[in-house]
C-alpha cells in the first residue's frame, strides 16, 4: 500500500507544470515525497526508491534554476554574509558528499573575514552549479575553488571578490555559450544570479583546465550603502551561515539538489 501512495504522489509531483505561480505547491509536494521516501530505513537502498528520490532532486533542481533564472532585483532577499565561511562550509560538504564517487573539492581562500551585501542563498545555489558543472563536464578528480580579494592599488580596504572553480579537462564552450540562451538552463540561472549582485561570470579554458570565475562587488551602492539597505532603508540583517552537519543532514537541503545529478 505503501508504494501505491508512493506512485500516486510520484506522479502528480512528476506531471505538475514547472512555473513560479505554482512554486510553493510543487516544493512543498516534493519535499514532502523525499521525506516519505527516507522515512523508512530500511528500504532506503531499494532502487526503485532511490530512482524516485533522485527523480525528485532533479525537479527540485529544476524548479531553483527556473526561479533563478526570472527573480527580479528588487525581490533579491538581502543579508550581511561572511562569504568566505559560507563558501568554505559548501565546499567541505561537497566534498563529502562527491569523495565516495572519487571527486574531491578543495577551497582555498585568504584566512579573514570577507563580509559583503548578498542573497547568501542565490549565492550558495551559484557556486555549488559550478562545482556540479566542474565534476558532471570535466575529467579532473580534484575541482578547486578559489577566492581572492581584489583592492585598488595603495588602499587596504577589497573592493571586490572574485570565486574561480576549476578542474582538469575540457568543457565545450560552444554548447556552454548557447545555454546560456536557453530558458530554465543552469547557465541562463548562474548569469542571472551574478548580474543581480551586480557581479559577472565567466568561462574559460587555460593550461588543460575548464575554469569559471565569478567576479562580484564586496560592496556596490545600490544594494549596501554605507551599512543600511537601499531598499528597505534599514540594518540589512546579519546571516548565519549553516554548519557541516546541517547541510549533510537535510536531504531537501541545496546541497542535495545542486549536486543530484552526480549523486547515486
Amino acid at each position: 500500500m505503501k508504494t501505491v501512495i508512493f506512485t500516486d504522489d510520484f506522479r502528480t509531483a512528476m506531471d505538475m507544470p514547472l512555473a513560479t505561480t505554482n512554486e510553493a505547491c510543487l516544493r512543498g509536494t516534493l519535499q514532502a515525497l523525499i521525506n516519505e521516501l527516507l522515512a523508512d530505513p530500511a528500504r532506503r537502498h531499494d532502487v526503485r526508491i532511490q530512482s524516485m528520490l533522485v527523480a525528485c532532486r532533479l525537479r527540485l533542481r529544476a524548479l531553483q534554476n527556473l526561479l533563478a533564472a526570472t527573480q527580479r532585483e528588487q525581490d533579491l532577499a538581502l543579508w550581511r554574509c561572511d562569504i568566505r565561511s559560507l563558501l568554505e562550509d559548501l565546499c567541505a560538504a561537497a566534498d563529502l558528499l562527491l569523495n565516495p564517487l572519487g571527486r574531491t573539492v578543495r577551497f582555498d581562500a585568504p584566512e579573514e573575514l570577507i563580509e559583503a551585501a548578498c542573497s547568501p542563498r542565490e549565492l550558495s545555489w551559484l557556486v555549488l552549479e559550478l562545482i556540479c558543472n566542474a565534476a558532471r563536464h570535466t575529467s579532473g578528480d580534484e575541482i578547486t575553488v578559489t577566492m581572492q580579494l581584489k583592492r585598488p592599488r595603495r588602499s587596504r580596504r577589497a573592493t571586490a571578490c572574485v570565486v574561480t572553480v576549476e578542474s582538469a579537462g575540457q568543457i565545450d564552450l560552444a554548447q556552454l555559450h548557447a545555454s546560456t540562451t536557453r530558458e530554465n538552463s543552469g547557465a541562463a540561472a548562474m548569469l542571472r544570479t551574478a548580474w543581480l549582485h551586480h557581479g559577472a561570470l565567466l568561462w574559460l579554458e587555460r593550461d588543460a583546465k575548464a575554469i569559471a570565475t565569478f567576479r562580484m562587488p564586496l560592496k556596490s551602492p545600490p544594494l549596501f550603502e554605507g551599512g543600511r539597505s537601499a531598499a528597505t532603508g534599514g540594518c540589512l540583517p546579519y546571516y548565519d551561515t549553516p554548519d557541516l552537519v546541517e547541510l549533510l543532514s537535510d536531504q531537501c537541503s541545496q546541497l542535495y539538489v545542486a549536486l543530484a545529478p552526480l549523486l547515486p
